[in-house]
């Protein structure tokens, strides 16, 4: 387990925010992949590292090292001080995580003014905590028939961000399965990747100006 951990920011400094939390193999080339789709669609983009630079590449490491972060009252701490640091800015922020990072970004919901605007949720998540949700918007991007996300999982989403007053909008990718966002990964599948890509970028693209 991680002893400390790192944080990345690319994107224009007056930019709104995205929080980006990676998914259970680390900050592996597909995360910075998408951190730079983000910082094209005029975000600033902050990665915090988890594994402190570590990245595993096979599934039994990967739910070592996940059950050990989740498991950590260090690291969702650590999770919470960056979203605080966005909050305090004074401008609406985003946070987006795959898989495990989408269960961590789910916590940052019940904070009231200092939670996040938007989540972007990929194959993962769990119901907002009890809390003051002003979390505007979920999007959920899902592969039916995930045995890593399953149908009870995404219901129990859904359901309690919109008993939260949250809108709620569920994307299937019908064909693909879990990790299918991440070259490089197991389940990556290029063309609902491509997709993904453009229905993020619609929904956090900054309007030119």
């Amino acid at each position: 387990m991680p002893t400390s951990y790192e944080v990345t920011t690319t994107g224009d400094a007056g930019s709104p925010a995205v929080l980006l939390l990676h998914p259970w193999w680390g900050v592996t080339p597909a995360v910075r992949w998408w951190a730079d789709q983000l910082v094209s669609g005029g975000r600033r983009v902050v990665v915090p590292d988890l594994y402190g630079g570590v990245t595993v590449a096979t599934e039994e490491e990967a739910e070592e090292l996940a059950q050990a972060t989740l498991n950590d009252p260090g690291a969702t701490a650590f999770v919470q001080r960056c979203a605080d640091d966005l909050a305090a800015d004074g401008a609406p922020w985003a946070a987006m995580g795959f898989s495990m990072g989408a269960f961590l970004a789910c916590t940052l919901a019940g904070r009231g003014s200092v939670g996040p605007d938007d989540l972007v949720l990929f194959y993962g998540g769990q119901p907002p905590p009890a809390g003051d949700v002003r979390t505007r918007r979920v999007d959920l991007h899902v592969a039916p028939g995930d045995p890593w996300f399953e149908d009870e999982e995404l219901a129990a989403v859904e359901t309690g961000f919109r008993d939260a007053g949250t809108e709620v909008t569920v994307h299937r990718y019908e064909g693909a399965g879990h990790w299918f966002a991440e070259e490089g990964s197991p389940g990556h599948q290029a063309t609902a990747a491509a997709l993904a890509r453009d229905r993020v970028l619609d929904r956090l693209a900054v309007p030119a100006r």
